[in-house]
């Protein structure tokens, strides 16, 4: 990586910092019968780093810590080498962050690139050595974290490495962001089979339920957006809309879902399987303190949709 990124700023303590910097990286050139002290210079990138972190100066502290991690990597020391590029990693992102809150994007833009580096480096060292699965993982997510929506290849390489409900919830998440409602089905109906098959469902855990809870509530709207027919529904989505398109006493799918919100929903399945549109506006009221954002923009889509036939 360039020094580009740190010729920013002409004051006096940028100044010496550079000038630490160059001093430091000077101490590793060759010289004739005299072998650098890697693990010297390493120590004092990582102390520079520290000092640049606490003055808020988070794109030179990035460099300092992928300077410290190159040396480390030079050492044969891939556990210190990973934890300097993950640091890097997130200091540029954080730099990233700074900088679009003031506007300079362009700046965001190249420390964002920076800390794609940092991490890619860091997942391909961590993917040469057995037992790092699941910081690969942790890896691929937090550069999705920081990507956004465009942190999707990311999220699957997460997925594939080591399975999470946080990165397949985001992944659908993503998805319905990007208005790819048939991807984000596919992603939660995979979930619930995922976890149904591994009997979560019989599981009395708090955290289980409400996720699956949330799952199924997302698919309802997810399904009545996209209307498909019965050929392609698979079995598992034709079920949840049976679920709700018959009214029977205590049906209230294993989830702690209280009646009230059960007839709700119920009911708006009918009305969208009927085209009731009037039914669908009062709905979208009565429904709204059932649901999460995501959920009532789903449903906003819903009313909509049906809006424009």
């Amino acid at each position: 990586m360039s020094h580009q990124i740190l010729n920013t700023g002409n004051n006096d303590y940028h100044s010496d910092l550079l000038t630490k910097y160059h001093s430091i990286s000077a101490k590793l050139k060759k010289r004739f019968l005299r072998k650098p002290n890697v693990t010297e210079a390493s120590e004092q990138y990582d102390n520079l780093a520290v000092e640049c972190e606490q003055k808020e100066l988070y794109q030179y502290a990035g460099l300092c810590w992928l300077a410290a991690a190159r040396c480390q990597g030079t050492l044969g020391n891939v556990l210190t080498e990973i934890n300097f590029l993950i640091k890097s990693g997130r200091s540029f992102i954080t730099a990233k962050n700074k900088n679009n809150q003031s506007g300079c994007s362009y700046s965001g833009q190249e420390n964002l690139q920076a800390a794609i580096n940092c991490f890619g480096h860091a997942l391909t060292r961590c993917q040469s050595q057995e037992g790092f699965s699941m910081m690969s993982a942790s890896l691929a997510m937090e550069l999705a974290s920081a990507l956004d929506i465009n942190g999707i290849p990311n999220l699957r390489k997460s997925i594939e490495i080591h399975p999470t409900l946080r990165a397949i919830n985001t992944l659908s998440s993503y998805y319905i962001k990007q208005g790819d409602y048939a991807s984000a089905l596919q992603v939660l109906t995979e979930l619930v089979e995922f976890l149904t098959a591994n009997n979560v469902s019989a599981r009395t855990s708090g955290s289980y339920m409400s996720i699956l809870q949330r799952c199924e509530i997302t698919r309802v709207l997810l399904l009545l957006i996209l209307q498909p027919t019965p050929q392609r529904l698979s079995p598992s989505q034709a079920q949840v809309l049976e679920k709700y398109a018959w009214i029977e006493e205590n049906s209230n799918i294993g989830f702690r879902m209280g009646e009230n919100e059960m007839l709700l929903l119920q009911s708006l399945v009918l009305a969208c399987q009927s085209r009731d549109y009037q039914a669908l506006v009062e709905l979208e009221g009565e429904l709204w303190s059932f649901m999460d954002i995501e959920q009532k923009g789903l449903l906003n889509k819903l009313v909509q949709t049906f809006n424009k036939d």
